[in-house]
């Protein structure tokens, strides 16, 4: 209970803060600029709106589950690595393996690491591109 209590008190605190520093002012100026860049479809619209969403998530993710957020961050940066180096790597998911991890694991955790790992490439493969869309705006 105490731990569910903990969590809300950060949550709360990080839309106050948000609201304090003007967050949500300068998410929409952002958004604005962004779509008169690229055009104001629908398309675009849903794009940076996602964006914003999962970069939300991820700021918030950060200060609440702080280790998982900040292997993410490693990983990510090495998919960023391997993206801008070739987009069409042979092996992306091989470079990615922490070869200790990986020789500790039986059989089965090591299909199972392989499986999450592939699934967290997707994720941060789909990241990579939306701030690339971003950024290029």
């Amino acid at each position: 209970m105490k731990k569910e209590c903990s969590e809300l008190k950060k949550r709360a605190m990080l839309a106050k803060q948000r609201m304090r520093m003007g967050y949500w002012q300068q998410l929409k100026a952002e958004r604005e600029r962004v779509l008169q860049e690229v055009g104001e479809s629908e398309e675009n619209k849903f794009k940076v709106s996602e964006y914003q969403r999962a970069k939300l998530k991820r700021d918030t993710d950060l200060v609440i589950n702080q280790p998982q957020a900040a292997t993410d961050e490693v990983l990510y940066e090495k998919v960023c690595r391997i993206l801008d180096a070739d987009e069409d790597t042979m092996n992306p998911i091989g470079q990615l393996v922490d070869q200790d991890e990986f020789r500790r694991l039986d059989e089965g955790g090591r299909q199972r690491y392989i499986l999450e790992l592939s699934k967290k490439y997707r994720e941060l493969k789909d990241r990579y591109y939306e701030e690339r869309l971003s950024k290029t705006c």
